[in-house]
């Protein structure tokens, strides 16, 4: 039995791809799980306590242990599964005999180099060398091979949660009366990526029109989430409306299934999740069409996305109608994207190619 070690922070999806793997029994899947203790609070899970589950909450104290490369030693692949974290890094430019089992799977903003000299070069060091690199999107791949060159074979591949797919199922319990009031979701957290400002004034024309603003600003920065809260309540009052808590997975797409449009007007590669879910729903959605979304989602997939910038010369019905048609074309791509047996089998081409 093909043993894999998954080196993996604490995420909404942690969760979901821990429960995901372990329907695998060809394969031995044990989780490092390390992080955010903010995350982890708001939990409150037991799958931390799983058999195959280990948590740190300070992952450099582990790695400084003499005996974490003898334990690493006995995997037949190692999956680092958002190259953030230095400590990490600099395990793997210091143990270099474990880069020939290493994948490097980057989630978007994990991509560029940050920090002093030495961290750059480390890092380099290390995309570089991997023997695979996964990214979500093909975009990603592309930025990391003009920044790093790297040699080992790339892979694609989402993640996976059986919860999300009962949600997929579902048909959305919507109304649709003529005078309603139209949802808005805009960007997926706190982090200044979203530009939530300039969407916040592309909509101020629609101020008085029949609307709520929704703005998950659940964890990133939260003093930048301050800043943005403080501008929408000066253009939108009480439309303005704040998603502060962390939600469960339930909780959270019942919010979803009340929208109407999502507006994401990050370059990056973010908030996946979020605009799946908008999109099973019926969603119209807007991007940044200088960003990696609008190359994967319209280039890629062929899905039905509108520009952001198109929207300063919309009148609000423009703005807002989504025909039947095209909300079940989205809903039929991502659903076929996101089949149990689809996913399944981008993880099997990871695993397979460690003999």
């Amino acid at each position: 039995m093909k043993n894999i070690l998954h080196l993996f922070r604490i995420e909404k999806f942690t969760e979901g791809f821990i429960e995901f793997m372990k329907s695998r029994e060809t394969y031995n899947n044990i989780f490092w799980v390390y992080g955010d203790d903010y995350l982890y609070d708001k939990c409150k899970s037991t799958y931390l306590q799983k058999i195959n589950v280990k948590y740190y909450p300070r992952i450099d104290i582990e790695l400084n242990k003499s005996s974490t490369e003898k334990q690493m030693e006995k995997f037949d692949l190692i999956i680092y599964h958002g190259v953030f974290e230095q400590c990490i890094i600099d395990y793997f430019f210091l143990h270099r005999v474990l880069m020939k089992k290493l994948a490097l799977y980057f989630w978007g903003g994990d991509k560029n180099l940050h920090g002093n000299w030495k961290n750059k070069m480390r890092k380099k060091y290390v995309v570089k060398n991997a023997a695979a690199i996964i990214t979500i999107i093909p975009q990603d791949y592309e930025d990391i091979k003009r920044e790093y060159h790297p040699k080992g074979r790339y892979f694609r591949a989402k993640y996976f949660d059986g919860k999300v797919l009962k949600v997929f199922n579902m048909k959305p319990d919507r109304s649709y009366e003529e005078d309603r009031v139209i949802n808005i979701q805009i960007g997926n957290s706190a982090t200044e990526t979203n530009n939530h400002i300039d969407v916040l004034n592309v909509l101020k024309k629609y101020k008085d029109k029949k609307v709520k603003i929704y703005l998950p600003l659940s964890y990133g920065n939260m003093e930048y989430a301050e800043k943005v809260i403080e501008y929408g309540k000066k253009i939108f009052d009480d439309k303005l409306i704040v998603l502060r808590e962390f939600m469960t997975l339930e909780k959270y797409c019942l919010h979803i299934q009340k929208m109407d449009i999502g507006i994401f007007n990050m370059t990056r590669q973010q908030g996946l999740g979020n605009i799946y879910l908008l999109m099973q729903n019926g969603c119209k959605i807007y991007f940044n069409q200088n960003g990696l979304l609008w190359n994967h989602f319209v280039g890629d997939l062929k899905c039905v996305i509108k520009r952001i910038d198109e929207i300063d010369r919309m009148t609000f019905e423009q703005f807002t109608e989504f025909s039947e048609k095209d909300k079940q074309k989205n809903r039929e791509l991502i659903s076929t994207i996101f089949s149990g047996e689809n996913l399944m089998r981008e993880w099997e081409n990871i695993f397979q190619y460690f003999n």
